[in-house]
């Protein structure tokens, strides 16, 4: 096998990761967002225990999504997923912000 070859499997490889860990890291982040806030307007609690305890369930929130990221093989799956998940949330604090 010649020397571009692997250049270039390696190069896509590279670029995978990469890929990866921008939609982990932002996904992550705006999804996690979009999370907390949901979730502080539904939990039946005082305002401030709701917003305290949705801030406490973030970092698990943003690790299960990092872990989703790397675990989904094609990254067209990826995106959608993500894509569909921050529409239904955005759509849903649309909702309840009224």
């Amino acid at each position: 096998m010649p020397i571009s070859s692997y250049f270039a499997y390696f190069t896509a490889y590279r670029l995978n990761v990469v890929a990866r860990f921008a939609t982990a890291i932002f996904g992550g982040y705006v999804l996690t967002a979009l999370s907390i806030s949901v979730m502080s307007l539904l939990l039946p609690v005082s305002e401030v225990d709701a917003v305290l305890f949705s801030v406490c369930l973030s970092v698990l929130i943003h690790c299960l999504i990092f872990i989703a990221v790397f675990a989904i093989k094609p990254l067209r799956f990826l995106f959608a997923g993500l894509l569909l998940l921050t529409t239904l949330q955005w759509m849903l604090l649309l909702i309840l912000k009224g």
